[in-house]
């Protein structure tokens, strides 16, 4: 059988590059030995960080898992089955059911059936309401499992141990994460505004050569977990993270940064003027807002207006969609190239 191995430092680098490419066996399981682990494949192709073998050994078979509608069937009917989204969002050992309202009164049911399914799932919650506040916190509530809000996420070879309602995280911004730790040159010196339980500054970190990540995060609780987070990477070399409003910390940082990340989608262009004062010339500013896709265009220009009124050329490099909050609303992250 054909295998993709890996030490195991890489191994979810490799993980989701199989993934994304559909290239994973799934009916077979990954086997780990002596500090390397060997990934079932499909096809035999160039894997980056990864040395492709004609496996001499067996991969165990998987159980196979039922689908959630053979667990549901004749428990819900079949208009109510296709109702249930099928993708769920799962933060470390925590899934995160949308529940549509046809189905409420029948939500624990579901929820226990997702359970069932997923062995690395603890806990199924649903979102009681949509981020909002200052710290863009929400509620869920428990619908089935281990009676906790707190888990530890695992994604590009760090842990970011964090509670859904203590503090904002958004598991689908995985990639986008990692894109940024990629664009990182060596050396660099980073800035992340709003940087929460400080899955930035820990995925930027372990993933570049940057000299240092700098987070400032206002939500105290939020900031706990962040602190925890660099000691739980041991990052605490490379990482400095402060506490309290951007716009009283930052001016008494007396350094300017080779780029800047603003992870706050609602509202980042109400701080663009600080990522400005704090980039160095040449440097670059991830920008992210929640737009409709034909809104992209005129928020580029708005943000070069913006700047150009700071005194502060700019060149947009990329318009990146890295996520979809609703059918035609997406996350766009700007990377702007600050030309003086």
């Amino acid at each position: 059988m054909l295998a993709a191995e890996t030490e195991l430092k890489n191994a979810e680098k490799v993980k989701m590059f199989l993934q994304k490419k559909d290239l994973l066996d799934e009916n077979h399981l990954v086997i780990k030995e002596l500090g390397r682990i060997f990934f079932p494949i499909t096809k035999k192709v160039k894997v980056p960080n990864a040395k492709v073998i004609d496996a001499n050994f067996s991969f165990p078979k998987k159980d196979k898992v039922p689908k959630i509608e053979e667990l549901l069937k004749g428990k819900l009917s079949v208009k109510e089955i296709k109702l249930i989204p099928r993708s769920q969002e799962i933060v470390g050992k925590i899934m995160i059911l949308e529940v549509p309202e046809e189905l409420k009164s029948k939500e624990k049911m579901i929820a226990q059936a997702y359970l069932e399914i997923n062995d690395h799932v603890e806990t199924v919650v649903k979102k009681e309401q949509i981020h909002s506040g200052d710290y863009r916190l929400r509620k869920v509530k428990i619908l089935a499992g281990k009676r906790s809000k707190e888990t530890v996420h695992y994604e590009n070879g760090v842990k970011i141990k964090l509670n859904l309602e203590k503090t904002y995280f958004s598991a689908r911004s995985g990639n986008e994460r990692l894109r940024i730790s990629r664009l990182v040159k060596s050396g660099e010196e980073v800035l992340v505004m709003f940087s929460g339980a400080a899955p930035y500054p820990v995925v930027i970190a372990k993933n570049s050569l940057a000299k240092v990540v700098y987070g400032i995060e206002m939500n105290p609780l939020a900031h706990q977990y962040a602190l925890e987070n660099v000691s739980l990477n041991k990052l605490d070399d490379k990482i400095a993270i402060f506490e309290g409003d951007v716009r009283k910390i930052l001016p008494k940082i007396k350094k300017k940064f080779d780029r800047v990340a603003m992870p706050l989608p609602k509202t980042s262009e109400d701080f663009l003027d600080l990522a400005l004062n704090k980039v160095k010339i040449g440097g670059v500013i991830h920008l992210y807002a929640f737009l409709n896709e034909k809104d992209i265009d005129s928020e580029a220009k708005k943000i070069r207006d913006i700047c150009k009124n700071n005194k502060h050329p700019v060149r947009i490099l990329r318009k990146i969609k890295c996520g979809q909050f609703s059918p035609s609303v997406f996350r766009i992250c700007f990377d702007i190239k600050v030309l003086k």
